[in-house]
């Protein structure tokens, strides 16, 4: 892997650079930061069309049990996550000033199943499983399991890379469904307790407010945000040097950087959407 020497101190004696050097230094290392982050994406993505069955066996394996750690042993903390966020936005909207059912339905739409349901899905997923995914390549690099599986002709990046990113990605576009279906319950509960409104007239508003265009919407910030997660993940921890105290500093790196990524992929994508379907109250 390229080191990066920036994290290297400087020597006592060296000269301090100039205005221009320093931009220039700051422009070189960008683009050294990014360029390794693509080609990580990039060769993940070209080891799935490799040949050989065992190791697309051996492949699926490691994936299953991604899926099994990034989505069901998560399920817990999303059902209680889904249920309080739900109910929570039905009290806010109510106390705020009292409104119809049908208003409510298209509030669950446009803000729990478009909104908060894939992004609180993916900080989840980012800060549960992504410091875990980082730590664990980050020790496979410093203890040179990494390097072991190069000696012996296994691509790691297909080995290890790939199906971490897959099974991230299965695993928030299902708990995604997960969470907005159960945010949904939850509102549907705090408007029987209080009885301000009936379910029909919420669940008219609902379906009113779905668009054609939210299934797209669903899958490509479902996959997006999935992507993301589990690519940068897998990177910052291949990144990881030679020395042990550098494992954490990458996961650290790894869970900010990836939940900033995925804010503005949501926002990003939700502007587009709204800039085709049109205003999400009408």
């Amino acid at each position: 892997m390229v080191q990066d020497f920036s994290l290297f101190p400087q020597r006592p004696g060296s000269k301090r650079s100039s205005l221009i050097g320093r931009l220039g230094g700051a422009t070189v290392g960008y683009w050294r930061f990014y360029s390794r982050l693509f080609i990580t994406l990039g060769r993940a993505l070209a080891s799935a069309f490799e040949p050989g069955a065992a190791a697309a066996a051996v492949s699926r394996r490691v994936m299953v049990r991604q899926v099994f750690f990034t989505g069901f042993e998560a399920l817990p903390l999303v059902s209680v996550m889904a249920l309080l966020v739900g109910a929570t936005i039905i009290i806010q909207a109510q106390l705020v000033s009292p409104l119809p059912g049908e208003v409510l339905g298209k509030v669950l739409v446009a803000v729990v199943l478009r909104e908060v349901a894939p992004l609180t899905t993916a900080l989840v997923v980012a800060g549960r499983s992504g410091t875990a995914m980082a730590t664990e390549l980050g020790n496979m690099k410093v203890n040179d399991e990494v390097l072991g599986l190069v000696s012996l002709g296994i691509n790691p990046y297909r080995f290890i890379v790939f199906p971490r990113l897959v099974g991230t990605v299965i695993s928030v576009l299902v708990l995604t469904v997960y969470f907005g279906t159960l945010a949904i319950i939850g509102g549907y509960a705090v408007t029987a307790v209080i009885g301000r409104t009936s379910f029909a007239a919420m669940q008219s508003g609902f379906t009113d407010a779905l668009v054609p265009l939210d299934l797209p919407l669903f899958v490509i910030k479902g996959s997006g945000l999935g992507v993301i997660v589990g690519w940068l993940c897998c990177h910052f921890g291949l990144e990881v040097g030679a020395s042990p105290t550098e494992v954490p500093q990458r996961a650290s790196q790894a869970v900010v950087f990836g939940m900033l990524a995925c804010v503005v992929l949501n926002t990003l994508l939700t502007v587009g959407f709204y800039w085709i379907a049109g205003p999400p109250l009408r």
